[in-house]
């Protein structure tokens, strides 16, 4: 639902829009309800919107996010993964945003998922897997202000 409401006012919208996207590779007993970076991203700008989903999600969800990152002029990915999780729905948007790779500021990598990451290491320098919640804090503060 909160996807949808935002693709709705993205499409509203005139001004230029930047996008944290926050995607979960992880077992569904591990996921949380609590947020705190995609929380914290959507609080530093009015032109920045934050959007979740994970590999459950299903694949309606996947063409709402697509919708959503065609509207946007800049897009902030942050992935949090464990290994051997498929990608599911996610692999979807994740090839979408490959092919539009020039929207992409910064994908922020936490945990580890060989396939996830073999696909985002053609972004080179856009890529970096960091797992101090502190620098990927410090990453997004730059990405709202940019």
């Amino acid at each position: 639902m909160l996807i949808f409401f935002c693709v709705l006012c993205a499409l509203a919208c005139k001004k230029t829009l930047k996008l944290f996207l926050h995607i979960e590779l992880t077992k569904w007993q591990d996921v949380g309800y609590e947020k705190p970076l995609l929380t914290y991203a959507s609080s530093l700008s009015g032109d920045l919107i934050g959007a979740e989903m994970d590999n459950q999600s299903d694949a309606s969800i996947a063409e709402l996010v697509i919708r959503l990152c065609d509207q946007m002029q800049s897009i902030f990915v942050f992935i949090q993964a464990q290994p051997q999780e498929p990608l599911g729905a996610t692999l979807k948007v994740l090839n979408h945003l490959l092919r539009t790779k020039n929207k992409i500021y910064a994908v922020a990598f936490t945990g580890s998922n060989e396939q996830a990451e073999r696909l985002l290491n053609t972004l080179q320098e856009k890529f970096s897997k960091e797992d101090s919640p502190d620098k990927i804090k410090d990453r997004i503060k730059e990405f709202a202000s940019a």
